[in-house]
């Protein structure tokens, strides 16, 4: 699979079609900060919380024309996230400090608090259901919280390994989750009373993984950032693989709100990758950035990047034009499906140049129609449609665009 993806990412160079973007990135200030963590409002994109290396936690409430310290300024801050079922609500990990522990807000980050005293903390993860499950990992385990992390109880059994990197919350699924080690991913269905390994990918020399991430728009699509590669899953990590990055020391990871498959990592001397099809292929879109640090990335409730960097934040407008990096193709597209395999619903795309009459239908392996997604439409630029397979049983089908001259054909898989 390395072999035909350099050899693809060859042609696609030199075709033209993955330059690096031109600038676009705009300085938010903190100069000269390390911006380790990164967290926006899910109500305003004035609001934006940034956590530091050794300088405290700072906010901007008017999108970072002015920024005030709100957490001492001679701490780390290693996470900082509102809580998915109080967004008003914020929780942050303090690290490496006399006073490591967990702190919150409950008035928009203008004041917070010490709840609890924690050694060190690395990252926290919030149960999908649940209000106040917590999830925290250390370099000695991962502990959970039912109590709004008034009290925290050690929850280690079936782990391979204790030095825990990440820790991740299945987006839908009451008590699920998933840690990210040095060698392994394992998962907890029962708020970590006991976890599996299901880690099988680990094997790689340039491993050390650094972020774990779930996939809003794809069930069971996880992500695992490492020193040269992203790993992907399907499947809830049962099976992965593995793609090459053009760049090393990868670390941060996020998700388009909305788009599946759109992905950005961050990487310390890199910059910053983006990617549209789940890591089968990344542009550069550094462009102007600053600075090639990059330690925390998010994207706000408009759609804008925001990076963390040695020279503080970073934002890229996607609001505006193309996606950079990506020159509109000249020819008709048709999308490879995501995610694939599939067990419920999948996405396919397409592009076309101009005004066309189209029809996108789905065929069974006897070529008999089963689901007819566009007909006789007149359709111009990108498109997304969604596939309904959960009433299908397991197997392979066929979809084909037929737009004016244009035809293609793909294959997707349902798997039950």
């Amino acid at each position: 699979m390395y072999y035909k993806m350099m050899i693809c990412l060859c042609v696609i160079m030199l075709l033209g079609l993955a330059p690096v973007a031109t600038g676009q990135w705009q300085h938010l200030g903190l100069s000269a900060k390390q911006v380790i963590s990164l967290e926006n409002s899910p109500f305003s994109v004035d609001y934006i919380y940034a956590g530091t290396y050794y300088e405290g936690l700072f906010m901007t409430d008017d999108g970072g024309q002015s920024w005030h310290n709100k957490i001492a300024s001679n701490i780390p801050v290693s996470f900082i996230s509102s809580d998915p079922h109080d967004p008003a609500t914020l929780f942050g990990l303090v690290s490496d400090s006399w006073s490591a522990g967990l702190y919150n807000s409950t008035d928009d980050g203008e004041s917070w608090h010490l709840i609890n005293y924690l050694p060190n903390p690395r990252r926290m993860a919030f149960d999908a259901e649940l209000p106040g499950h917590f999830y925290a990992c250390y370099a000695d385990g991962i502990q959970t919280s039912d109590d709004y992390g008034s009290h925290f109880v050690d929850a280690n059994i079936g782990l391979p390994a204790l030095d825990i990197i990440d820790v991740k919350a299945h987006g839908n699924n009451r008590y699920e989750a998933y840690a990210a080690g040095e060698a392994f991913v394992a998962r907890t269905t029962d708020f970590g009373q006991l976890w599996e390994d299901v880690g099988g990918l680990f094997g790689l020399e340039d491993y050390n993984p650094a972020r774990i991430e779930y996939e809003p728009n794809g069930p069971d699509t996880l992500y695992v950032t490492t020193w040269a590669y992203l790993a992907r899953s399907f499947d809830g990590g049962d099976t992965w693989e593995y793609f090459e990055t053009p760049t090393v020391h990868n670390v941060p990871i996020a998700c388009h709100r909305t788009k599946p498959g759109k992905i950005f990592i961050g990487s310390i001397g890199g910059g910053v990758l983006m990617s549209n099809d789940a890591g089968e292929t990344f542009y550069d879109i550094t462009g102007d950035l600053g600075n090639l640090n990059v330690y925390s990335l998010d994207i706000d409730i408009e759609g804008k990047l925001l990076a963390g960097t040695d020279n503080g934040i970073y934002i890229y407008d996607f609001t505006t034009g193309a996606d950079p990096g990506l020159p509109l193709p000249q020819t008709a597209v048709l999308s490879q499906n995501y995610p694939n395999p599939f067990n419920a619903s999948t996405k396919i795309s397409f592009w076309l140049p101009d005004s066309r009459l189209v029809n996108l239908k789905v065929y069974d392996l006897l070529g008999r129609e089963v689901q007819t997604l566009v007909n006789d439409q007149t359709v111009e630029g990108s498109h997304t449609v969604t596939f309904d397979g959960a009433d299908f049983p397991s197997g392979i089908y066929f979809y084909r665009l037929e737009a004016g001259d244009f035809a293609d054909t793909k294959i997707l898989t349902v798997l039950k």
